[in-house]
């Protein structure tokens, strides 16, 4: 099979995953015990008041031209008008979307820039106390609540150290492009606001990824464990290649291609799943966004951002997956 088709391959199967999440989440929405417009008017609204909106929303029709009208509306960009904002939720996660992007990116880099390595020196160093200590910190991250280590870093870093800040984004770059702060910054060569982005970015990026990071180091560490056992690298270590090279051209190598996989489902459960961190530092991300929607039952605004992380996690499950076909030829002419 070449490259091309089973790329084709692997965009067809992100069709039937997306539409299936749209009527589950949007069946869901819309059963869910409470009602939208009652809530969005006040109890001191009349039930001529109440109805008149249901209408102006749809409400009074069937579930199946609910959900026809919606789709038809989601083609053309328009997701429908929030209650709680009182305006579209396009706009609302065009403004909250950029934040919570940044947010996650910085922690699955954290996770791979410290799992990968650590993972590796804990298989080179197999039962000796370096591997032992990164075991013991792989299920401490593992187990450890997310908001209950947000609020330890914010107490050490921010109250008693005082060297990084506790909530918040910091002020916005002076261009404002993508809306990922750090981006913007570079791209107005603003090194300051680079760097003030960064600072704030640090500990909520960090108490996000550790989760991540236990799992990477984990799995990278039992997959070398794996591969230095192999046949090539006997082979390679007899020709008189240096151990360096061993390890991270060769077994590395191998060993990461599993990894792939749990990195690309960890980016899509750090998306939808950081409103805890969000929570903790005030972080304006489209994971608060959607739990206070959810709370305030915004239908349109639930339905919305969960589409909206689903195709985010279908997008990098397909990068994942173009990338270990890259790195395993034999992954393309299984499949």
């Amino acid at each position: 099979m070449s490259f091309r088709t089973y790329l084709l391959r692997r965009l067809l199967h992100i069709i039937p995953a997306l539409l299936g999440l749209s009527i589950l989440i949007f069946v869901l929405s819309r059963v869910v015990p409470g009602d939208p417009a009652r809530l969005a008017l006040g109890p001191d609204a009349t039930q001529e008041q109440v109805e008149q909106l249901r209408r102006e929303m749809g409400l009074d029709k069937p579930l199946v031209v609910q959900y026809l009208r919606y789709m038809g509306g989601l083609f053309r960009g328009d997701f429908g008008f929030s209650l709680r904002t009182r305006r579209n939720v396009a706009q609302d996660i065009k403004e909250f979307l950029p934040a919570t992007v940044e947010l996650t990116t910085v922690a699955m880099l954290f996770a791979i820039a410290l799992g990968v390595p650590l993972g590796v020196l804990s298989a080179v160093r197999k039962d000796r106390p370096e591997d032992h200590i990164s075991r013991i910190l792989a299920l401490i991250g593992v187990a450890l609540p997310r908001f209950w280590l947000a609020i330890l870093l914010q107490l050490l870093f921010a109250y008693y150290l005082g060297i990084l800040p506790t909530i918040g984004r910091g002020p916005a770059p002076p261009v404002r492009l993508t809306g990922i702060y750090l981006l913007d910054s570079l791209l107005a060569l603003d090194f300051r606001a680079f760097l003030i982005a960064l600072k704030h970015l640090i500990l909520p990026a960090f108490a996000l990824s550790v989760g991540s990071l236990a799992q990477i180091m984990r799995l990278v560490r039992a997959n070398m464990i794996e591969e230095m056992r192999r046949d090539y690298v006997l082979a390679a270590r007899s020709y008189g290649l240096p151990e360096r090279v061993v390890i991270y051209k060769y077994a590395l190598k191998n060993a990461f291609s599993s990894a792939l996989t749990v990195i690309g489902l960890s980016y899509g459960f750090l998306l939808g799943n950081a409103f805890l961190v969000e929570t903790v530092f005030a972080w304006p991300g489209l994971a608060f966004y959607g739990v206070d929607s959810l709370l305030f039952k915004d239908l349109n605004a639930v339905v919305g951002v969960t589409i909206v992380i689903g195709v985010a996690f279908a997008v990098v499950n397909l990068l994942v997956d173009i990338a270990y076909g890259y790195l395993d030829p034999r992954i393309r002419y299984e499949t």
